[in-house]
């Protein structure tokens, strides 16, 4: 009897499952309006948080159907969807990137000028290095938005030429009860650079329901087989700013690879 409970909630549950995971999200990438944008973030937030509180349901039932009594099933799978919804929100922001965050980069300098202003030499070979990055504000309440910026060249001996490029963007979150980084996603786009130097800019939207506490965003540019990467580290907590200052001047000059130690520099205010 008890096996049979859980044989009846599996269809019920998988049908669940489909409909929300059938949900369809624009590719990244796709240019949205802020309202086509929302409901991106709400349909793909509320995809991934059921199929967490669907596989915690029959998880649930499972066990409730093999130890519990009488209803143990029904009871495991109510059990197994709370916890599993409560734990998904977290992971699912980092599924749901492309339609949280964007990034833009574009040509501010060629390739002479950048040589010139970096010390590039031939002999270095095929190089691609991020400049700077940094995070405004470096601390945003729960429903905010976060402003990233920062620059990256791309130099190679042949001179003037395009290049494939990969930018992308992902998301870690600490967990102080397993005093661990904890990566919950991230977004690649593929862009055609021309040698010499890109800035690099885009937003990231704070989910209301996101967990307090502290967060890492990365950001990693790849060409050539090679990848360079910085980190920022990014506070939400209540009663934080809400999204960007007015404006923020500097680069974040001299900040070490991921590896090497976090970056810690902060983007100075305008007086």
């Amino acid at each position: 009897m008890k096996m049979k409970h859980f044989r009846r909630l599996i269809p019920v549950l998988l049908v669940v499952f489909l409909f929300s995971a059938c949900a369809p999200l624009p590719p990244p990438g796709t240019p949205l309006t802020p309202e086509e944008r929302a409901s991106a973030q709400r349909r793909c937030i509320a995809t991934y948080t059921a199929v967490g509180a669907i596989g915690g349901a029959l998880g649930g039932a499972f066990i409730g159907a093999v130890s519990g009594k009488g209803k143990g099933a029904l009871i495991g799978a109510a059990a197994g969807a709370a916890v599993g919804g409560a734990l998904a929100f977290a992971i699912a922001w980092g599924r749901c990137l492309a339609a949280y965050s964007d990034l833009t980069s574009y040509p501010v300098a060629g390739g002479a000028e950048t040589a010139k202003r970096t010390g590039y030499d031939t002999s270095q070979g095929e190089v691609i290095k991020i400049e700077n990055y940094v995070l405004n504000p470096s601390g945003v309440s729960p429903g905010g938005k976060v402003q990233m910026n920062g620059s990256y060249y791309v130099m190679a001996p042949e001179g003037e030429r395009e290049v494939k490029v990969t930018e992308t963007r992902a998301l870690a979150f600490f967990d102080p009860e397993k005093n661990e980084w904890k990566d919950l996603g991230s977004v690649d786009q593929e862009v055609t650079s021309a040698i010499g130097t890109r800035r690099a800019e885009g937003n990231f939207d704070i989910p209301a329901d996101a967990p307090e506490g502290r967060y890492r965003i990365t950001l990693k540019v790849s060409a050539f087989g090679k990848t360079d990467q910085l980190t920022q580290n990014l506070t939400v907590e209540k009663g934080l700013a809400m999204g960007p200052s007015e404006s923020v001047e500097g680069t974040v000059s001299g900040a070490k690879s991921l590896g090497k130690g976090d970056v810690k520099k902060k983007a100075k205010k305008k007086k």
